[in-house]
């Protein structure tokens, strides 16, 4: 039995069976497994009615249902605590005749790979949409990396260019220069670049090279980006 005296007055008082009941019913409480009544449930919300909402304040919760993550707000953006890394990566690999690398002199192409080309896609905030193409769905800061190789870069001096294009606007080269061969030969190029986004910006990965209309031979073509 517990007991205390009181400061002001000296009065003795009893807490004994009160305090034991108390801590009972606690250890009872997170001793059980829980039911489906004793759990809270946030509001839920699509990533666009998300972005819609006004007068948030910090330390809100909801549930993203897009990114099947909970959400808070952190004071300007709604963010995902997570331990889970946000990476996607497409890699497509081919030694044959694909004629992939297509081309027209000084006119960029979307890099020929897709979401049938994903690796891995963590973190719920990717979506590939197209030939190089995605889709982010939280703003953030992002490393972008981006690279091809051909079994046929013709010899000479050959212009080529890796660009990054957001919402369709050129925001810059990841690669850029002449490559120049004695020979046919293999040959690739990479590139890297950090760029802020915000949700439903989308990226684009274009490339250029100069070879006279005439396609090329694709080794293989990666695209990576993580959210930093």
């Amino acid at each position: 039995m517990f007991q205390f005296v009181t400061p002001i007055t000296g009065v003795r008082k009893v807490l004994g069976p009160f305090l034991f009941l108390s801590l009972i019913n606690i250890t009872q409480c997170w001793g059980q497994a829980p039911s489906v009544g004793n759990l809270i449930k946030v509001h839920e919300a699509t990533q666009t009615e998300i972005n819609s909402l006004s007068n948030e304040e910090e330390g809100m919760l909801i549930y993203n249902e897009d990114t099947k993550q909970l959400n808070f707000f952190e004071g300007s953006n709604w963010v995902a605590p997570s331990n889970t890394s946000k990476t996607l990566v497409l890699n497509r690999a081919n030694n044959g005749n694909n004629d992939l690398i297509a081309n027209r002199n000084n006119q960029y192409f979307n890099f020929p790979i897709n979401a049938s080309h994903e690796l891995s896609n963590t973190g719920g905030i990717f979506q590939t949409v197209g030939n190089g193409r995605i889709r982010v769905t939280q703003t953030g800061t992002y490393l972008m990396s981006a690279a091809f190789s051909v079994r046929d870069m013709p010899s000479g001096d050959t212009k080529y260019i890796i660009g990054l294009f957001v919402n369709g606007a050129l925001r810059g080269y990841l690669s850029r220069g002449f490559a120049s061969l004695p020979n046919r030969d293999w040959w690739g190029t990479s590139g890297t670049m950090v760029y802020p986004l915000n949700a439903n910006d989308e990226v684009l990965f274009r490339y250029v090279v100069n070879n006279n209309n005439r396609p090329l031979d694709a080794v293989f073509i990666n695209i990576g980006i993580t959210q930093l």
